[in-house]
């Protein structure tokens, strides 16, 4: 039975509340000071204590998706895989590239199949060397004839409440929306929490090479979609802001148009550990999005910047800066700074990245 088989997790929920009730039932009949009470009365305790610490972390895995299975969890998980056609298929072990696996969550069964398909996934960076887990929602069209031989635009979407994007926003169902009433063009969904600032630290966690190469090569690998930049696209919030409009502009060969809401476009301090930049003021430059707006050539890049409560004075910093070839149009949105809370505004967001993406046939 696998790890995050919705079965399985209900079965120790059931053995969970036996557990408790027998401890219930069977502590009054060890009572006692004698040697072997006490450990009989200890080992019901622990017993049941350790069987519903264990139903419940098995119940936040199996929504979450922190280990898809029982060899990712003990750490002999070898394997490399794709998923082609919803199958997953074992990469030929000598294939040096990135790559996701797909697991099954509370998030992705829940979906309607009249709005597509949600796969948990878990990237594998062979470049950066980060593992996480994300989700990738594929439209309707997907699956259907007409769009057999097309390979659809990409959007990252970069949020730390990435279930909040997907219940509470329901960016799937309101994707399928303007898909059906053609303002939106067929376009795949990446969701993932932001890694690391998006920085590539000297020596240490290179979590911008994960999102500007790794996802991107996982993803094109294992699903129909456009291999170059003029098919991609990133939104984001917070600190996934930043790293939207980084991704932009600095990998505008991946990613052509970003939407972006930041409270910050300033280098990301340096991380409690120690110094993020190697205490190298180059390396810190390279991470400040307005100095290297200020002091580089500008990319062809497209911009969307967002604000919201207090997000407005980086917006118009960052606005300032943009020439030509880069271009930036803004938009206050309404309920927050956070993706979840852009009900009013998420159609229009998706409809502006729609139309700076090109599928390819």
């Amino acid at each position: 039975m696998g790890l995050t088989d919705g079965p399985f997790a209900a079965l120790l929920g059931i053995l969970g509340l036996v557990a408790f009730a027998a401890c219930v039932v069977l502590l009054p009949r060890v009572a006692g000071r004698g040697p072997r009470q006490v450990a009989a009365r200890a080992g019901l305790v622990v017993g049941t204590q350790s069987i519903v610490v264990f139903a419940v972390l098995v119940a936040v895995n199996s929504s979450f998706g922190f280990f898809g299975s029982w060899a990712d969890l003990l750490g002999t998980d070898k394997s490399r895989v794709r998923v082609v056609g919803g199958a997953a298929v074992a990469a030929p072990p000598a294939v040096a590239q990135p790559s996701l696996r797909p697991t099954s969550d509370a998030l992705s069964r829940a979906l309607s199949p009249k709005d597509g398909r949600l796969d948990a996934v878990v990237f594998h960076g062979l470049r950066s060397g980060v593992t996480a887990t994300g989700y990738v929602y594929l439209p309707p069209q997907y699956t259907r004839r007409a769009y057999r031989h097309r390979r659809l635009p990409v959007v990252l979407v970069l949020t730390a409440d990435v279930r909040g994007t997907l219940t509470r926003l329901r960016l799937p169902a309101v994707a399928a929306g303007q898909i059906a009433g053609g303002a939106v063009q067929p376009t795949v969904y990446v969701l993932m929490s932001p890694v690391g600032a998006c920085v590539d630290v000297p020596g240490g966690q290179q979590a911008n090479t994960f999102f500007a190469e790794d996802v991107p090569m996982a993803v094109a690998t294992s699903y129909r979609v456009a291999q170059d930049g003029p098919g991609w696209g990133v939104i984001g919030d917070a600190s996934g802001g930043y790293c939207a409009a980084k991704l932009a502009l600095r990998d505008g060969d991946r990613f052509t148009a970003a939407a972006s809401a930041a409270s910050s476009y300033g280098a990301p301090p340096g991380d409690l550990y120690g110094d993020r930049y190697g205490r190298s003021t180059a390396i810190q430059h390279e991470n400040d999005l307005l100095w290297t707006l200020g002091h580089r050539p500008p990319p062809p890049a497209h911009l969307l910047v967002l604000t919201a409560g207090g997000t407005g004075e980086a917006a118009r910093r960052l606005t300032a800066l943009v020439r030509p070839p880069t271009s930036a149009d803004s938009l206050t949105v309404h309920g927050g700074g956070a993706l979840p809370t852009w009900q009013r505004d998420l159609p229009a967001v998706l409809r502006w990245l729609s139309g700076r993406l090109s599928p390819e046939n």
